[in-house]
């Protein structure tokens, strides 16, 4: 393994989060999942930039940095709505693993339903979060200052072993879902209306009924009741399961991004999702299929089914979109290629 040409600086080592030094791809101690997948991406951008001594920070932080200057590259973590950094002034460049700028990926008015509804609810809510520290990133623009760009990358897989991939036709399930349906796993108000809520329990419904009506499909649930459990959940069963599975359903998340639309794509599974983040390079036109509610969810799958060369294409097409967009390798590249272009 060649040597690093740059620095790197863990920020997101639980329970502490102390600032740890950084070898990708090599794991801190302590560390959190995802490290696993952006350990690979950085090393591979490593490989690819024509810039050295940066320091990269891999955090959470919307507030602070360890340090600051123009040798400084934020990797911004888990923000899901679609906040400015406070130093975006201070830093060479940002990249955030959730969205940029608030997106509204469904409407209501031509969809109507309640999931939609309280879509928007969320939608408006990220913007009152986004719209302060936006405002002050544009005046700084415009009176010549150095604000940092800000690039969207995937959020990536997490808990998600690298199998290889099992040929299509010979995997045992036909649909496969594994993942919380509640968020906090509690009855509040705050939960029941969460889109990711409503989302994922009218899935199951849906894949439940679909199973009661057509016991010639193989459809496999695997529920918890909060994102923290799904995440402590045993990650060889899950992997397993999804690669021997030809159909996954992959809903919303609480923001509208998910690790499921990744990890279906990276197996070669068929996506059926309910919504897509918007992004030219990683998000527009992948090879889902897309449902604008789940009712619809037994009229697509049993169409998709009957119809070998369509499941055939997509099962190709969806294992070329993660090792062209979606790959620590393909997401490195486009990291590299963003910092070499930019002039500072």
């Amino acid at each position: 393994m060649a040597a690093l040409r740059n620095t790197y600086i863990n920020c997101q080592n639980p329970p502490e989060n102390r600032p740890l030094p950084w070898e990708p791809p090599k794991l801190t101690d302590p560390y959190r999942p995802d490290i696993v997948y952006f350990g690979e991406v950085l090393a591979e951008m490593d490989r690819r930039l024509d810039v050295t001594g940066l320091t990269f920070y891999f955090t959470e932080s919307l507030d602070s940095l360890p340090s600051y200057g123009l040798d400084v590259v934020a990797i911004l973590l888990g923000d899901e709505f679609a906040q400015v950094p406070e130093y975006f002034g201070d830093v060479r460049a940002i990249f955030k693993n959730y969205t940029v700028q608030p997106a509204l990926t469904s409407n209501v008015l031509r969809e109507p339903s309640w999931v939609n509804l309280w879509s928007l609810a969320w939608y408006l809510r990220t913007v009152a979060y986004h719209v302060p520290a936006s405002a002050r990133y544009r005046r700084r623009r415009q009176d010549g200052k150095w604000a940092a760009p800000i690039w969207r990358i995937p959020v990536g897989v997490v808990d998600q072993l690298d199998l290889p991939v099992k040929p299509f036709f010979e995997r045992r399930h036909d649909i496969f879902f594994g993942g919380s349906v509640g968020h906090h796993g509690d009855e509040r108000l705050k939960e029941r209306i969460n889109p990711k809520v409503m989302a994922r329990k009218a899935m199951v419904t849906q894949a439940e009924r679909l199973a009661a009506k057509h016991p010639e499909v193989s459809v496999e649930l695997v529920t918890t009741a909060g994102f923290q459990l799904s995440m402590d959940a045993d990650a060889d069963e899950y992997s397993r399961k999804l690669m021997d599975s030809r159909i996954a359903l992959v809903p919303r998340g609480t923001a509208i991004d998910t690790f499921r639309f990744w990890q279906a794509l990276r197996y070669g599974c068929l996506a059926v999702v309910d919504t897509v983040p918007s992004h030219p390079w990683f998000y527009s036109g992948a090879p889902v299929v897309r449902l604008s509610r789940w009712s619809q969810l037994e009229d697509v799958v049993t169409r998709l089914l009957s119809d070998q060369p369509r499941l055939e294409r997509l099962h190709r097409e969806s294992l070329e979109w993660w090792r062209t967009r979606g790959s620590p390798e393909a997401v490195g590249a486009y990291m590299a290629a963003k910092l070499n272009s930019l002039a500072v």
